[in-house]
């Protein structure tokens, strides 16, 4: 992750973009948390619910990748399908803790 280049894609400075993206791993966390719980319950509309949010604050960061991941979760559960979600959500926490190590790096180097 290229701090730097993410922040200009959003017309922010650096510093903006890290205090934002601090928010993002907080609520993100709180969100997985949940979805989790939701998955696990059979719940497609908690799913469903923290899904859709952490979709829209991947894309309002412009962590694309994350945000399509989030949006297939977020649609299936939309419908009610829960099926395959586990590993649809697996990979989600794979590339979610690959951002947030990279965020790490990035800023200790800044």
């Amino acid at each position: 992750m290229e701090i730097t280049k993410l922040a200009d894609n959003l017309g922010l400075d650096a510093d903006d973009f890290v205090e934002l993206f601090e928010l993002y791993m907080q609520t993100t966390a709180c969100d997985l948390k949940e979805l989790r719980a939701g998955l696990k319950a059979g719940d497609a509309e908690q799913v469903h619910k923290k899904a859709h949010s952490i979709k829209g604050s991947s894309g309002n960061l412009g962590l694309d990748e994350l945000y399509r991941l989030a949006r297939d979760i977020d649609d299936r559960a939309r419908v009610g399908s829960l099926d395959g979600l586990e590993d649809l959500l697996q990979v989600f926490d794979n590339k979610y803790e690959n951002f947030v190590e990279d965020f790490e790096k990035d800023r200790s180097v800044c």
